[in-house]
């Protein structure tokens, strides 16, 4: 089974050929034992074609901090002016499979500008089909399946003859005994 995580060099470069959009961006970080708020921390973003990633800085050989797999489950949200109101920043909301990434921004051109980025990204992604989704498509099969045979469903009255036939007396048994 292989990983959805692209192995990537050391760290962000100016002249990434894979990097669609990047920049200053502010991450909700959940703090230790000792300060347990959320704060928002300054980091530095890429955009590929696979992941939404974030680095401690834009320098080259800087540390790639985390990284969101972008597959066709994935969305994102738009900003809305009531975050905006209450804390001066636009909040973008990336969701991954077992991941959110809540995004803030001064500027609302730069929000839309990643919204509709990461959006692109996560629509020229082939659908996955999850574990769900298979045994939804097997149950739909199956009740395909009752409806082409009448044999198979439940009666409320007893049947009194067999559904399969029943070999009576087969030929590799003999009667001398």
């Amino acid at each position: 089974m292989r990983s959805l995580i692209v192995e990537k060099g050391p760290g962000p470069v100016e002249d990434d050929p894979d990097a669609l959009v990047k920049g200053w961006l502010q991450r909700e970080v959940r703090g230790g034992m000792k300060t347990p708020w959320i704060r928002p921390r300054k980091y530095w973003f890429v955009l590929t074609p696979d992941s939404l990633d974030y680095y401690s800085s834009n320098e080259k050989g800087a540390r790639r901090l985390g990284s969101l797999v972008l597959t066709s489950l994935c969305s994102v949200l738009w900003p809305d002016k009531q975050t905006y109101k209450e804390t001066g920043y636009w909040n973008v909301t990336v969701f991954g499979r077992k991941h959110c990434y809540r995004l803030y921004t001064q500027h609302l051109n730069e929000a839309v500008h990643w919204v509709c980025a990461v959006q692109k990204v996560i629509d020229s992604k082939v659908p996955v089909q999850t574990p769900t989704q298979l045994l939804m498509r097997d149950v739909e099969v199956l009740e395909q399946i009752y409806r082409c045979n009448p044999i198979l469903r439940y009666t409320s009255s007893p049947l009194y003859a067999p559904l399969l036939p029943f070999p009576y007396g087969s030929l590799d048994q003999s009667g001398e005994g």
